[in-house]
């Protein structure tokens, strides 16, 4: 029995951080099978400062140039999940000036703003 008791609390810490792990997403992904792997994307996605592109109460979609579209959750969606967000940097409304973002993966891995060019003219 002690050495039951041993092992479930050397499992215990495992355990919760493999339930850690799967609510760690704050995106979902909108038309999946547009890419054969989406590996890379999480990684990226996961690496990047997407509190950028959030809003307090409402859902934001951004684009890339591949035609994946990923949904990001809203800050307070976050935070109820339990997940730490920069309120600095989440947006109250949106940009006075859109460029219409479109993003991609570097070669490096990493998640790549691509600004348009907006033609007022």
């Amino acid at each position: 029995m002690k050495r039951f008791l041993t092992l479930l609390l050397l499992a215990l810490p495992l355990l919760y951080s493999f339930k850690q792990a799967d609510n760690t997403r704050t995106w979902v992904y909108l038309n999946p099978q547009v890419v054969a792997d989406l590996t890379p994307y999480d990684a990226a996605l996961a690496a990047s400062d997407l509190d950028r592109y959030r809003y307090f109460t409402q859902r934001n979609t951004i684009h890339f140039e591949n035609g994946l579209n990923v949904e990001l959750m809203s800050a307070n969606e976050v935070t109820a999940l339990g997940l730490t967000v920069k309120t600095s940097h989440v947006r109250t409304q949106p940009p006075a000036f859109d460029s219409g973002s479109i993003f991609k993966l570097a070669q490096n891995g990493h998640l790549v703003e691509v600004l348009t060019k907006i033609n007022t003219k």
